[in-house]
Order: structure tokens, then C-alpha cells, then sequence
């Protein structure tokens, strides 16, 4: 027979005397308790291995979007969905709004895909918290409120729809 040892805690907790906490509620992220015991189990050079990695793969995708230009033709393929079926896909110009936004020029960033631009720019602001979390061991705090998922659900299906009424090309990326 063998011996199994336990798994070690994913997280090491020193005692603490302090009496529970009941999550504080905001408005978009619902924050649990902080435990004052806490420790971070990983180096800082270790914690900073992912936002390294995706910080990288953020910058070779626009060096590559800047290099090799999405707004001329044949240097991507065509989204798929406007092949098959000539709708526009709420990514339909995702690529020329990111390569825009690589020149430079937000107004046809915008023109391109609105939605995409709004994306990148909320996409920005969670990747530099995660960082500073990251860089200062600090634990995950906070989850996203349901209603936050659904109405985000609702404004991407609401967008895919409003940029294929016919006869309205203002969300169209063309």
C-alpha cells in the first residue's frame, strides 16, 4: 500500500483573531473580506510571469497590426460570418478600429467598430489592475456582479443587430 499525502493549502493563512466581515457591495464588483493573515505563496518575478506574457502578446499583435495592414486587401482572411452569410458579426472591424488605434487615429478606429474600441480601452484598464495586484501580492477582491455579465451579453447581441438593419450603415465597418 501506498501513502497519500494531503495537497498543500493553495493558500497559507496565519491564525487570525478577527471576526468575519460580511462583503462590502458595490455597484458593479461585489468585494470579499480581506484577511489580514494573508500571504501571496509566489515571488514577485513569479506573480509577474502572466502580465509579462500578455503584455507581450498585446504588443506583438499591434507591432503586427501596424506592420501588416488589416484596411488594405488580401492581407487577412474575411470574417467568416460575412462570407456565408454577408452580416456583419459584432468583430466585423475589430482588426482595421485595432490598427487604426496602433496609427493613432481614434475617429476611424471608431468608424470601424465602436464596440471593439470600447473593448480595448476596458480590456486596458482591467489588465493594468491585474498588474498592480500582481505586483503587490494583493489578492483577488472582487467578482463581477451577475447583472454586469448580462447587460454586457445584451449590449454586444444589441450591437450585432442594430449594425445589420438594412438601410442604417452607421455601425457598419465598411
Amino acid at each position: 500500500m501506498t501513502s497519500l499525502k494531503a495537497p498543500e493549502p493553495a493558500v497559507v493563512r496565519a491564525p487570525s483573531h478577527v471576526s468575519p466581515q460580511r462583503p462590502r457591495q458595490g455597484w458593479f464588483l461585489q468585494h470579499s473580506p480581506s484577511d489580514p493573515g494573508w500571504q501571496p505563496r509566489q515571488s514577485r518575478p513569479r506573480r509577474m510571469l502572466a502580465p509579462a506574457i500578455v503584455a507581450s502578446a498585446g504588443l506583438a499583435a499591434g507591432v503586427l497590426l501596424h506592420l501588416v495592414d488589416p484596411r488594405e486587401p488580401g492581407n487577412y482572411p474575411t470574417c467568416p460570418l460575412l462570407a456565408a452569410t454577408g452580416l456583419y458579426c459584432p468583430g466585423c472591424g475589430a482588426m482595421r478600429a485595432s490598427a487604426s488605434l496602433t496609427d493613432g487615429d481614434i475617429g476611424a478606429a471608431m468608424s470601424f467598430n465602436p464596440l471593439a474600441v470600447l473593448a480595448i480601452a476596458a480590456l486596458t484598464v482591467i489588465f493594468v489592475r491585474w498588474t498592480v495586484r500582481m505586483w503587490t501580492g494583493r489578492p483577488k477582491l472582487t467578482i463581477t456582479r451577475p447583472w454586469v455579465t448580462t447587460a454586457l451579453l445584451v449590449l454586444v447581441l444589441t450591437f450585432w443587430v442594430a449594425r445589420n438593419i438594412a438601410g442604417w450603415t452607421l455601425l457598419s465597418p465598411a
